[in-house]
């Protein structure tokens, strides 16, 4: 199964429009990965064909990678040549002969070459990872049945046991342009501790073989994820850390899974503080989501420097809407001659990459990747018209072609040198303006309690926690209705303030009683914790047919790992004299 010619030049596509559409993109575990195949990269799947692509353009050593692509696109002759040539592997689902189905890629793998797969089987926008499929185990354990050979296929064959390298993707904002991409290579899983069962020729091993090697994919995965059991629990997460962290590179990317599940977790501790200030911090996720406001663009709003909820904050006047609405004009005037050109080019490329993704609106999956798609179709019209035209200018010099060539790359490193800074200015006018509009001509305030009556439910019947079982079920994801501003913008302020109050309250309350809260599993190894045992229920059952193992950590513990990582949370001088230590002396938000 060779690469043609288009896989290279596809490949680095796929890079310029990642690189173009998050502003950074960091790989850990790349010592993980041998420098020789065969192996099988088993990865999440959370954004549809982002996700191949940040995969191929991150893999260490040169690896190339066959994908497995469903046979049906494969009958139109055009596209299977392109297919083809580009080393994607045809896969026949209806076939139950598993030398068959995997023929293209037992090919492959006794080249020495590798194979990329999703064991999720589908992209998804779930606030946890969805049951692993068994295609993954499959492949790699009848490919040892493969090598070792019989009378049909000719005897034993030269070759390797391929190694299963499991990956994971975290976007700090999977469908937001220009965020952040954290990419983890684990530690290789070999075939040895799995063959013996799989070869065994009593009944039933073989399948047993291959659902404990998915379930060893499945804890690996996680280790490199987030995950959370509800869409309450994961905004809740999500808002904490952006209060905690007031801007975005203030955590490291190399922190952000394991902080992102530390506050899930938290969330997840059945203690009715906590639970109080889940459901504050998720209404507070949908008042910015239905305004069309973010937090971050509402960071120039500082709030007290001690958190201390005995100390009134006001909230913002008409004047000093004013004073943040001229500030930030200021601000995008005067980068706005430094940026005006590449801005006025790259116009169209943002308005199709904004259409794409409103034709998609229910998938959150699907917009990041339609952005792109939209974006990078545009930009190869773009980009080749601005150099014939600057070439048709400078065709009288000598090195006119050359210098039209350098041009228009300049003004691409220019344009991507400069758009960060002038994007989150732009984000924080709109901001200020609806800050101003809300405040100086306010509609009347849309209750609240109607607000959240239109989020009774996330799913008729979500899941208790997150696991790899495959008797978990897929939470249906609410679109949140888009109000305007005028009628939320209030309701946004006072619950922003409360929110960080409540926050700051619950996490010093916690660090202070030493409470113990919740901890995936590999957190609890990790740090110092305490895994739960199976119930009755359990201990009869399957490691992979449980409930992954939960744990707890000790509340001083999560705490000063929070604050370690840069969290903005207060610190108490001393715990009988800190307003935490009280539970009395609030003050309402003005």
């Amino acid at each position: 199964m060779p690469f043609g010619f288009t896989h290279g030049p596809l490949v680095q596509l796929a890079n310029s429009a990642i690189c173009s559409f998050f502003r950074e993109i960091e790989v850990y575990g790349m010592e993980n990965v041998p420098e020789r195949g065969p192996i099988i990269f088993a990865c999440s799947h959370a954004n549809m064909a982002l996700d191949p692509a940040i995969l191929s353009n991150t893999i260490p050593h040169g690896h190339f990678l066959h994908y497995w692509v469903k046979d049906s696109l494969f009958k139109n002759p055009a596209v299977g040549a392109l297919l083809r040539n580009a080393g994607n592997i045809a896969v026949d689902r209806k076939t139950k002969n598993n030398q068959k189905l995997f023929k293209g890629t037992f090919e492959a793998l006794a080249l020495d070459e590798s194979i990329g797969v999703f064991p999720e089987g589908t992209s998804h926008t779930e606030p946890h990872m969805i049951a692993l499929k068994d295609g993954t185990s499959w492949a790699a354990l009848e490919y040892v049945k493969y090598l070792k050979g019989t009378e049909e296929n000719g005897g034993p064959k030269k070759g390797r046991k391929a190694l299963i390298i499991p990956v994971g993707i975290a976007y700090v904002n999977k469908r937001k342009y220009r965020s952040r991409v954290v990419v983890h290579y684990g530690q290789p899983i070999p075939m040895e501790q799995f063959e013996s069962q799989f070869l065994s020729e009593q009944e039933g091993e073989s399948k047993l073989a291959v659902k404990r090697l998915t379930w060893t994919i499945g804890l690996h995965l996680k280790q490199m994820t987030v995950n959370a059991p509800d869409w309450d629990t994961a905004f809740a997460a999500q808002m904490a850390r952006e209060l905690l962290w007031v801007h975005e590179d203030d955590l490291a990317l190399k922190d952000f899974v394991q902080v992102s599940q530390t506050l899930v977790d938290l969330f997840s501790t059945q203690d009715e503080s906590v639970q109080s200030l889940k459901r504050l911090l998720a209404t507070y996720h949908r008042l910015l989501t239905s305004s069309r406001l973010s937090n971050f663009a509402l960071s120039n709003i500082s709030l007290s420097s001690t958190l201390d909820p005995s100390l009134p904050v006001s909230l913002p006047n008409r004047f000093s809407t004013l004073f943040y609405f001229i500030k930030d004009t200021l601000t995008c005037l005067i980068h706005l001659p430094f940026f005006i050109i590449p801005m006025l080019i790259h116009i169209p490329v943002y308005v199709v990459g904004y259409l794409g993704a409103s034709l998609v609106e229910e998938e959150l999956e699907t917009q990041a990747q339609m952005k792109v798609v939209f974006g990078l179709l545009l930009s190869l019209i773009t980009y080749p018209v601005l150099f014939f035209l600057l070439w048709g200018v400078l065709r009288g010099l000598a090195l006119g072609v050359v210098l039209a060539a350098v041009s228009v790359w300049g003004l691409g490193r220019y344009h991507s040198q400069l758009i960060d800074e002038n994007y989150n200015a732009m984000k924080r006018l709109v901001a200020s303006w609806r800050l101003l509009i809300g405040v100086w001509t306010p509609k009347p305030e849309f209750p609240l309690p109607k607000f959240l009556d239109s989020y009774k439910s996330f799913a008729p019947d979500p899941p208790k926690v997150a696991g790899l079982s495959p008797t978990t079920k897929p939470e249906k994801y609410t679109k949140p209705k888009k109000l305007p501003s005028r009628v939320l913008v209030k309701h946004v302020l006072r619950i922003r303030l409360q929110a960080m109050k409540e926050l700051n309250k619950t996490l010093l309350n916690i660090e202070l009683k030493d409470q113990s809260v919740n901890a995936s599993f590999w957190l609890v190894e990790e740090f110092v914790g305490e895994i739960e045992k199976p119930s009755k229920e359990e201990e009869n059952l399957n490691e992979w047919e449980r409930e992954l193992n939960r744990g707890i950590r000790n509340g001083k513990e999560v705490i000063g790992f929070l604050r370690g990582k840069g969290a903005r949370l207060g610190v108490r001088k001393n715990e009988e004299g800190h307003w935490a230590a009280s539970s009395g002396g609030e003050t309402e938000p003005e």
